[in-house]
Parts: C-alpha cells; structure tokens; sequence
C-alpha cells in the first residue's frame, strides 16, 4: 500500500514542466515492475496546481485515493476501510514543474528527492511518466486522453468516507 502511494504522490507533482496548467484529468494505466513481477493498475484521476487530487482506481482492485494539503485518505470499497496519513515533505507542484528541463522536443526530465522522472508529451500534453522509485520499482504511467485546464470541483476532490467504514489512521 504504502509503495503505491508513494508512487502516486511523486508521479501527480511532475506533470506538466513548461505546460502551466491548473487542472489536469486523465484516465491512465500504471505498471510497477519489481524484481520479476509486474503489476498493472488503472483508472483515472484529477489534479489541481494547488496540490489537491484524486486518483480513482478501477483495477486489479477499486479504490480512491485523496490527496490534500497534508494528508492522503484512501479509501477501499471491497475492505470497507479508510486509511488516513499525513504527508510528510510534500513537494510543492509549482516549483517541480518551473525545475522540469526539456531534453528533447517531447521529452522533459525532473528530478526530486533523489529520483529522475522522465515526461513524454503528446500533442503538447502528457503522455507517459517514467521513472525508477528508491525501492528498484520501475513504474511507467500512461495517460489516455489528458484534459489540461478544465475545471475540478472542490467538492470531486473532497474524501468522502461511507458510513460504516473503518478509518485507520497512520
């Protein structure tokens, strides 16, 4: 659980580079590949400039993870759970994407707490993240019809817990 938000944490703060944006949306499909296994996940999610997001995800197993000012709530479905953390040395989205460089005309490269990310654009849109975590994971996120700039409302990206649920907090 933990390497999956990880995950998404570092990939929702790198997107863009010289593509100011305020909104991003997208459905995507990510793959960690970790020693001899692979792992496909998929779903969509939205994301703010003021670092507020949701990722949905469909598969292998529903959930959806919220991300706020210092907390990330996930909350799955089949086990009826909550989960609540506080986020820790938060990168700030603006600051990432003003440290993005161009290294080829469609390819941008980041790099943050010690980790390279690799940005592919697409029709001046991003396309694919690539990127290796601190834990040897290879992880590729592929963006599937991305929507620059249209508006998310608070409220899509405000948790929200169903009655009867367990909220764990960490």
């Amino acid at each position: 659980m933990k390497k999956l938000i990880t995950c998404i944490i570092f990939s929702v703060f790198l997107i863009g580079s010289e593509l100011d944006f305020n909104t991003l949306s997208s459905q995507f499909t990510q793959v960690v590949n970790s020693n001899d296994t692979s792992v496909e996940y998929s779903g969509e999610f939205y994301v703010r400039a003021d670092n507020f997001a949701l990722w949905i995800y469909k598969s292998p197993t529903p959930k959806k993870i919220y991300f706020g000012d210092s907390h990330v709530i996930v909350v799955e479905d089949a086990l009826e759970q909550a989960i609540i953390s506080k986020l820790d040395n938060t990168p700030n989205l603006t600051q990432i994407l003003k440290d993005a460089k161009k290294i080829s005309q469609n390819l941008y490269k980041a790099t943050f707490d010690g980790v390279d990310y690799l940005i592919t654009l697409k029709e001046n849109k991003p396309y694919i993240i690539d990127y290796k975590d601190k834990l040897d994971n290879k992880i590729k996120i592929t963006l599937k019809s991305p929507k620059i700039n249209q508006e998310i409302s608070t409220e899509l990206l405000t948790p929200k817990i169903p009655k009867g649920y367990d909220i764990i907090t960490q």
